[in-house]
C-alpha cells in the first residue's frame, strides 16, 4: 500500500507528464479558425477556380448537342458531299466532350484540353470537314478565321474581366481581345453595305458588330463588371446566328445541302463554347493567384477598415 508522500508523488508526476493544462490545450486546438470578412471578399473577388463545376455541366450540354448534331448529319442534314464523314467526327467529338466533363482532370488541364478540342474541330471545319463543314461552303477563308478567333478570344476576355472586375490585367486581356477582333468588325461592316448581298445577311452582319463592340463595357471601372458575363453569352449566340440565318438567303440551294447553314450554325456554338471557356480557365489558372494577392491591395480604407470590424 502506498504512503501518503508516495501517492502525492506519483500524482505530481501524472500531471507533470499531462501538463497542467493539457486539457484546454486540446479543446484549443480543435477550434476552428474563423473566417474573416477579408478572406470572404478575396474569394468573392477573387477565386481561385472560377466555374470549376458549371463548366462540366456545360461540357456535358456540349456533348449531347455533338451527338444530336451527329445524327442529324447521319439522316442528311449537312453539306452532302461530306455529311456522312462529318456525323462521325461529331460523334468522337461528342464521346471526347463527355470524357473530359465525366474525369478528374485538373482544373488547367481541363481548359487546355477544351481549347485543344474546339480548335480541332475548328480548323477541320475550315477545311470543308466535320460538323462546322458549312463554314468553308462561301469560300471565304478569312471571314471564317475572323469570326472563330472572335468567338474564342472575346467571350473569354468577358468571363474573365466579369469575374476579376477588381484585377487591372483582366482590362489588358479585354483589350488585346477586342484588337484580336478588329479584323472580324472590319470585315462585317463591308458586308453590312455591301449592296449585292441579301437583306437578311446585311442585318445580321449589323448586329454581330454592336455584339462585339458589346465588350467595350467591359472597361468600366473597377466597382462594376460592366455586365460582361451577358455581353459574352451574347458574343457566343449571335455570332453563329448569323451563320444559320444565310439558310433565308438564296446561298441555301440544292447544292449547298438541307439545313447546312443551320447545322454548321450548332457546330460553330459548340466548338466555340469549348475554345473560349478553356481559354477562360487558363486565365484563370495563370492569373487567379496574382489577383488573390492584389484583390484586397487597392480597397478603400473605409471598406478594409469595415472588413477588419466585421472580422
Amino acid at each position: 500500500m502506498k504512503t501518503l508522500p508516495q501517492m502525492a508523488s506519483s500524482t505530481s508526476t501524472a500531471q507533470a507528464e499531462r501538463g497542467p493544462t493539457s486539457g484546454v490545450h486540446t479543446a484549443v486546438k480543435e477550434v476552428p479558425k474563423p473566417l474573416l470578412a477579408s478572406e470572404v471578399l478575396r474569394d468573392e473577388l477573387a477565386p481561385l477556380q472560377p466555374g470549376r463545376n458549371a463548366s462540366r455541366i456545360w461540357f456535358v450540354g456540349i456533348a449531347l448537342a455533338l451527338g444530336l448534331l451527329g445524327a442529324a448529319m447521319r439522316w442528311g442534314v449537312g453539306v452532302p458531299a461530306v455529311h456522312a464523314d462529318a456525323a462521325t467526327i461529331a460523334f468522337s467529338a461528342a464521346g471526347a466532350v463527355a470524357a473530359l466533363a465525366a474525369l478528374p482532370f485538373p482544373y488547367a488541364l481541363r481548359g487546355a484540353v477544351a481549347v485543344l478540342l474546339g480548335v480541332v474541330l475548328m480548323v477541320l471545319g475550315a477545311r470543308g470537314a466535320g460538323p462546322l463543314a458549312g463554314m468553308a461552303v462561301d469560300g471565304s477563308v478569312l471571314r471564317v478565321i475572323a469570326r472563330l478567333l472572335t468567338l474564342t478570344v472575346l467571350p473569354a476576355a468577358l468571363l474573365f474581366r466579369a469575374r476579376y472586375r477588381a484585377f487591372p490585367r483582366a482590362r489588358h486581356v479585354l483589350a488585346g481581345a477586342m484588337a484580336l477582333s478588329a479584323p472580324f468588325i472590319a470585315l462585317e461592316v463591308m458586308l453590312a453595305f455591301e449592296p449585292g448581298a441579301p437583306t437578311v445577311v446585311r442585318v445580321a452582319a449589323g448586329v454581330c458588330v454592336a455584339a462585339v463592340l458589346s465588350g467595350l463595357f467591359g472597361f468600366m471601372g473597377e466597382s462594376t463588371t460592366g455586365a460582361s458575363g451577358f455581353w459574352a453569352v451574347l458574343v457566343l449566340a449571335v455570332l453563329p446566328v448569323e451563320i444559320a440565318v444565310r439558310q433565308l438567303t438564296p446561298l441555301a440551294d440544292a447544292d449547298t445541302g438541307y439545313l447546312t447553314y443551320p447545322a454548321t450554325a450548332v457546330g460553330i456554338l459548340c466548338a466555340s463554347l469549348l475554345t473560349s471557356v478553356g481559354v477562360y480557365q487558363l486565365l484563370a489558372a495563370f492569373w487567379a493567384p496574382e489577383a488573390r494577392r492584389l484583390s484586397l491591395a487597392g480597397r478603400p480604407p473605409a471598406e478594409s477598415e469595415k472588413s477588419r470590424k466585421v472580422a
